[in-house]
């Protein structure tokens, strides 16, 4: 449910920023990357092996508990 908060917010953001930028480029780099998260958050909500982005994180920086 919370993903579905963060996603509306994005979109409503990405909606915002749109109107102010004038560069094409970011509004489209910007909604493919809102899109690409929200798929990735909406997978790892649905399929309990998909990796988390907390998952990820501790697998890249996980070697750092040790220091």
């Amino acid at each position: 449910m919370i993903a579905l908060l963060f996603l509306v917010y994005s979109l409503v953001e990405w909606y915002m920023a749109k109107r102010k930028t004038r560069a094409p480029r970011e509004k489209w780099t910007m909604l493919i990357l809102i899109i690409v998260l929200s798929t990735w958050n909406f997978v790892s909500v649905v399929n309990d092996k998909w990796f988390t982005p907390n998952h990820l994180i501790l697998l890249l920086f996980g070697w750092m508990d040790r220091f």
